[in-house]
């Protein structure tokens, strides 16, 4: 036996070692707001300036409703109405972004990636989600739609991911919250309505500890289990939340909350929380972002995700390499 077929590095190892050094390690807050995104040091403060900002008309950030990132492949996924746009994560200035996901029937406010199937779903305001595969371009075929009187779909401004529990959750902004399987597809109803809130609009499980965070649109976020039964909500004057819209989980158990003023005279903010937050209380974490006075907050991804996107996924995706 000669010395290049005595060691065999371990697989397992060669694939955390090739997921991780694929990409760049990242460590911002990003913000979609009016026509940019915004990226912010972790340790923003108030009155923090953005680090990087996208913008411009190669960039097409028009309108912006959601955003996700993509951690294992280093790209930020951003709606923009009647487009969605993948830009690197490291995008700065007037990119041109890797990819455009259009269509006649696309009016995009929804986004969630689906790393371990190579899979994007994305919302729309006429009651559907399409789900696309991760590499798509151009005006790909879907390989599911949801849709139909049965899903009780509305104006689909948030989704979620939970690989977890196989689930899909689904924000409608008139008033309600409902959740698939997974792999849904047609006409089909939701395995159960989770809750109804004024005008829901961001939402991220915490599957570790069977939780879901809802921003309701007004002046609190409340946790729930996952079948619904609300357990804490934080709010008050000293929360500083008025319209609250994107949420984040990082992995260090900040809660990131995009709030909105709607005012031509107090920047937005992005808040942050201790996870297990419950009344009236100040936040950890205040960034008052330079974006256009009066075009708000929507969309807000962390960095600090676990590692297959926001929130808590299977531990294998991990293991994901190029030569599966």
């Amino acid at each position: 036996m000669n010395s290049a077929s005595a060691f065999r590095f371990p697989h397992f190892l060669l694939a955390i070692f090739l997921s991780l050094s694929a990409t760049p390690a990242l460590a911002d807050t990003y913000v979609c707001a009016g026509d940019s995104i915004g990226v912010f040091a972790d340790d923003a403060g108030l009155g923090s300036q953005p680090i990087r900002t996208i913008t411009g008309p190669t960039a097409g950030v028009a309108e912006c409703y959601a955003i996700a990132l993509d951690n294992l492949h280093g790209e930020l996924w951003v709606t923009t109405q009647s487009t969605v746009r993948v830009f690197p994560a490291r995008a700065n200035g007037d990119a041109a972004p890797l990819r455009t996901i259009t269509g006649a029937d696309l009016f995009a406010t929804g986004i969630a990636v689906d790393v371990e199937a190579d899979e994007v779903y994305v919302g729309t305001p006429g009651g559907s989600i399409f789900v696309f595969a991760r590499t798509g371009n151009g005006s790909p075929t879907p390989l599911r739609v949801i849709q139909g009187s049965q899903t009780t779909l509305g104006t689909v401004i948030g989704i979620f991911i939970d690989r977890v529990n196989n689930e899909l959750y689904a924000v409608n902004y008139g008033g309600s919250v409902v959740v698939f399987d997974r792999t849904a597809n047609g006409n089909v109803a939701p395995l159960r309505p989770f809750t109804t809130s004024t005008n829901p609009f961001g939402l991220v499980v915490d599957a570790r500890a069977n939780e879901v965070f809802l921003a309701t649109g007004t002046g609190y976020v409340r946790a729930f289990d996952r079948s619904g039964a609300a357990l804490r909500t934080i709010d008050g004057t000293s929360s500083g939340l008025t319209q609250t819209a994107g949420l984040a989980l990082r992995r260090d158990g900040i809660l990131l909350v995009g709030n909105q003023y709607r005012s031509a005279t107090v920047p937005d903010a992005v808040f942050g929380f201790p996870r297990t937050q419950n009344g009236n209380a100040s936040s950890i974490i205040d960034i008052n972002f330079a974006a256009p006075l009066s075009r708000v907050s929507w969309g807000v991804a962390t960095s600090q995700a676990y590692a297959c996107g926001e929130g808590q996924t299977t531990s294998y995706c991990l293991f994901r390499t190029g030569f599966e």
